[in-house]
């Protein structure tokens, strides 16, 4: 894939660099032409508007939040959530691992972690990103 060198990019203000490019596109469009073809339209639509000024922009971040949101069903964390809710519903649970104590406890964590960094420490959370995209290349 090293036609993205060919194409006249910034390589230096990239937010995803091409290998991270080629762990998430080869397993999901490896087989399926078309659908990469919808995606590179789609990318396509959302330069454009974000070319266009902020309105643009703004209808680019709301694209993405609900692309965000269509995206979870697929996910891993989707297929667990699922499982731990029905293992709930069925009464096999502790309180302590209930989905709603879970989830309202690792939030609470997060927002008193985030509370107590300082506006220098934002930008650590890329390692986590990277782990994700090296779990979609295998």
């Amino acid at each position: 894939m090293s036609e993205a060198n060919d194409q006249n990019c910034n390589c230096r203000n990239l937010l995803a660099d091409q290998e991270t490019w080629e762990i998430i596109l080869e397993p999901a469009f490896c087989n399926d032409p078309g659908a990469a073809d919808c995606l590179a339209h789609l990318l396509f639509i959302l330069k454009k508007a974000i070319a266009s000024g902020p309105e643009g922009s703004m209808r680019v971040i709301n694209t993405l939040q609900d692309g965000i949101r269509m995206i979870w069903p697929y996910t891993e964390e989707h297929k667990l959530a699922r499982e731990l809710y029905e293992i709930y519903l069925s009464g096999d649970l502790k309180p302590w691992d209930e989905p709603r104590q879970v989830l309202e406890g690792a939030l609470e964590r997060f927002k008193t972690k985030r509370k107590a960094k300082s506006p220098k420490a934002a930008g650590h959370g890329s390692e986590r990103r990277k782990s994700g995209a090296t779990k979609a290349r295998r």
